[in-house]
C-alpha cells in the first residue's frame, strides 16, 4: 500500500441536495448526527492504509477545508499527508470541468511523487465503508490498467448510475452512464451492475488517458461519460471489482449509499436509527471518526419523554417532549410538549414548546417557533419557501421564521 496515493473528487455542487448545498460543497453537508459526508471516503481509506490523500475540492470549499484540516491534521514527521487541494487553473483558464478533467489539472500531484504506482479515486460524497487494500489486491492481482469498484442494484435505480458489463473474468466489455434502459445482468433479470464511483488506476496509464481525452473537444471530461468508454475503445485492461467480496473487519454486510438527492440523504439517516442499523457507527474494529466536539452529555429532563429510535449528539436537550426516528445533532433543543419524528436536525436548532416537525430536514441554527407545524402540509411548508420532495421538507440554513 505504500505506492498506492490516495485521491478523493469532492469538488461537486450538489445540485440535487439543495439548500443543504447552498451555503457548502455536498461532502461538507453533515450526516449521522456528528460527522460530514467527507468522513466516510476518509476514513474507509485510512483505515485501509492509505497515508498520503488528497481532496480536490471546488465549489464552496471552505467548509469542507476547515473541517478536513481540522480534523485529519498531516504529519510529515509520519508520511501522512490529508490535503485539500483547490481548483487552480493550471491548465487553462477553466474551472474543473469534470471529474476527468479534475485528474488532469492535478498531474502535478503524481509527477511530484514518482514513489506512487497507482492511485485510489475515490467519491467523495457517499456514504460507505470499504478496505481499499482488498481493492488493489484485485487490481493488481488481475494486471488491469483501470478498476472499477462495482456492485449489484435494482434495475428500477439503476438509471441514476454508470452501468457495467463484464465478462466471466471480470473484464470490463461495455460501459454506459446513466442509461434510459439500463441493460440487465445476464441471468439475473430485474438487476444490473453499476459503478460506485470509484476506482483504482495504474498511474502511468491514467495521465496518458486523461491527457488524451482532454484534447477531444466533444468531451465533457467524466470518468463515466467519456474516459472509462474512452480506455475500452483504447484496449486497456478495464476491470470490475465485486464490492458484494469486500470485507470489513467486525462487518458482517457491506454498506454503501449515494447520497445525492434530498430523499436517498433522508434515508441514509434514517438506516442509523432502526434496532439494527445497516450502517453501524460503534464498530470499534473499524473507527468512523471525525472533528472532536467539546459539547456536555445530552440531557432528557423531565418524566414524560419519549424517546424512540432516535440518534441524540452531544448538548442536546430533550425536555418532555417525543423524538423518534429521528437523527439529531449537537446542542439541539427540543421543548415541552413538541415532537420531532423521522426528521434529521442539524445543530443549534431549537423546536419550540409545542412545536411539531415530522419528515423534515432542518439545516443549522434555526429555531421553530411554539406551536409551529413543519413537514405536515406540504402547501404550508412551500409558502414558507422551504423545499419539499417526495415528503421531505429541508429548512435551510438560518432560516428565520417571520414574527
Amino acid at each position: 500500500m505504500n505506492d498506492l496515493l490516495g485521491v478523493v473528487l469532492a469538488g461537486g455542487a450538489g445540485e440535487r441536495l439543495k439548500p443543504l448545498t447552498t451555503v457548502r460543497a455536498k461532502p461538507a453537508v453533515p450526516f449521522g448526527g456528528k460527522y460530514r459526508i467527507i468522513d466516510f471516503v476518509l476514513n474507509s481509506m485510512i483505515n485501509s492504509g492509505i497515508r498520503n490523500i488528497k481532496l480536490l475540492v471546488q465549489t464552496l470549499s471552505q467548509p469542507l477545508i476547515n473541517h478536513v484540516s481540522t480534523m485529519w491534521p498531516s504529519a510529515p514527521v509520519y508520511n501522512y499527508f490529508v490535503q485539500c487541494i483547490p481548483a487552480q487553473k493550471r491548465m487553462g483558464e477553466q474551472w474543473y470541468k469534470s471529474t476527468a478533467d479534475a485528474v488532469y489539472q492535478n498531474l502535478n500531484i503524481f509527477r511530484d511523487n514518482p514513489c506512487f504506482k497507482r492511485v485510489a479515486i475515490f467519491s467523495g460524497d457517499h456514504i460507505f465503508k470499504m478496505d481499499a487494500s482488498q481493492f488493489d489486491s484485485f487490481h493488481r492481482a488481475k494486471g488491469a490498467d483501470f478498476t472499477i469498484s462495482a456492485m449489484v442494484i435494482e434495475k428500477a435505480d439503476a438509471s441514476r448510475f454508470g452501468i457495467v458489463e463484464v465478462d466471466q473474468h471480470g473484464r470490463v466489455i461495455g460501459f454506459e452512464e446513466k442509461p434510459a434502459h439500463p441493460k440487465e445482468i445476464p441471468g439475473r433479470p430485474g438487476y444490473c451492475l453499476t459503478s460506485m464511483g470509484n476506482y483504482i488506476a495504474n498511474i502511468p496509464s491514467l495521465i496518458e488517458m486523461v491527457s488524451e481525452d482532454a484534447g477531444v473537444e466533444k468531451s465533457s471530461h467524466d470518468f463515466g461519460k467519456d474516459l472509462i468508454p474512452f480506455m475500452l475503445k483504447k484496449g486497456l485492461g478495464v476491470y470490475a471489482y465485486d464490492f458484494s467480496e469486500n470485507y470489513v473487519p467486525g462487518e458482517d454486510h457491506i454498506y454503501w449509499r449515494d447520497v445525492g438527492t434530498i430523499k436517498s440523504y433522508w434515508e441514509a439517516n434514517m438506516d442509523l436509527v432502526s434496532l439494527e442499523p445497516e450502517l453501524n457507527l460503534y464498530n470499534e474494529l473499524w473507527p468512523v471518526k471525525t472533528t472532536p466536539d467539546f459539547t456536555p452529555p445530552a440531557k432528557l429532563v423531565m418524566r414524560q419523554s419519549l424517546i424512540d429510535n432516535a440518534i441524540i449528539s452531544g448538548g442536546g436537550i430533550i425536555t418532555q417532549a417525543e423524538v423518534s426516528n429521528s437523527v439529531l445533532s449537537q446542542r439541539v433543543r427540543v421543548e415541552k410538549n413538541a415532537t420531532v419524528r423521522e426528521s434529521v436536525v442539524f445543530s443549534g436548532v431549537t423546536v419550540c414548546e409545542g412545536a411539531k416537525v415530522r419528515k423534515a430536514i432542518i439545516d443549522k441554527n434555526v429555531t421553530i417557533p411554539p406551536n409551529t407545524r413543519i413537514g405536515y402540509s406540504a402547501e404550508e411548508d412551500e409558502a414558507r419557501g422551504f423545499r419539499v420532495v417526495d415528503g421531505i421538507t429541508v429548512v435551510p440554513k438560518n432560516y428565520v421564521f417571520p414574527s
